[in-house]
């Protein structure tokens, strides 16, 4: 008997999540797709008996990066993700100030950064953690009566050298935590 067998490939939007309790803000209406990437860099062995062939690889680290195209003009949420910048509120008047000077250091405001899908069954296995995100942006508005003016946001991982190396996680970050049943 012929039946259908549905594959499971998912697709759709997401919300980002930056910051843990009250410093959390979420960056929820995009313009373009949240894009996770990450790459891991590896050297290879060769040996002149074997000439060009690869007789061993090793990895040398990785980096991953997540960009949010943010299309809501929200100064507050934007200074977030604005390193070395200051976001003043008086009354209604508002305005974010980005500093120019050089040597800011990116890692001391680094945080946890989650990609969650806004699929409804969606759970925290389809999750997408960074546990050390750094935040840079890139503006750019275009002013006119085509375009959606967007705030690329851009999240760098870095490695926690203070415990296992993680660089990033995928699904739910608790798993193996309280019963100690994860594998690797």
């Amino acid at each position: 008997m012929a039946g259908i067998k549905t594959i499971q490939v998912p697709i759709g939007p997401a919300i980002v999540e930056y910051g843990e309790g009250k410093d959390m803000v979420t960056f929820d209406i995009t313009k373009g797709g949240i894009v996770f990437k990450a790459q891991m860099s590896k050297q290879d062995t060769t040996v002149d008996q074997y000439g060009d062939s690869i007789v061993g690889s090793r990895t040398k680290g990785g980096t991953c990066e997540c960009t949010v195209p943010f299309a809501i003009y929200d100064l507050e949420k934007i200074h977030k993700a604005v390193p070395n910048s200051k976001y003043v509120s008086d009354g209604d008047k508002k305005k974010l100030v980005v500093s120019g000077k050089a040597g800011y250091d990116l890692l001391k405001d680094a945080k946890p950064l989650r990609i969650k899908p806004t699929d409804p069954e969606a759970t925290a296995n389809d999750w997408l953690t960074i546990p050390l995100a750094g935040a840079s942006t890139d503006i750019e508005y275009t002013y006119d009566s085509d375009n959606e003016r967007i705030a690329n946001l851009t999240f760098t991982g870095y490695p926690d050298t203070m415990g296992e190396g993680d660089l990033f996680i995928m699904g739910d970050e608790t798993a193996g935590t309280s019963s100690g049943t994860g594998s690797e």
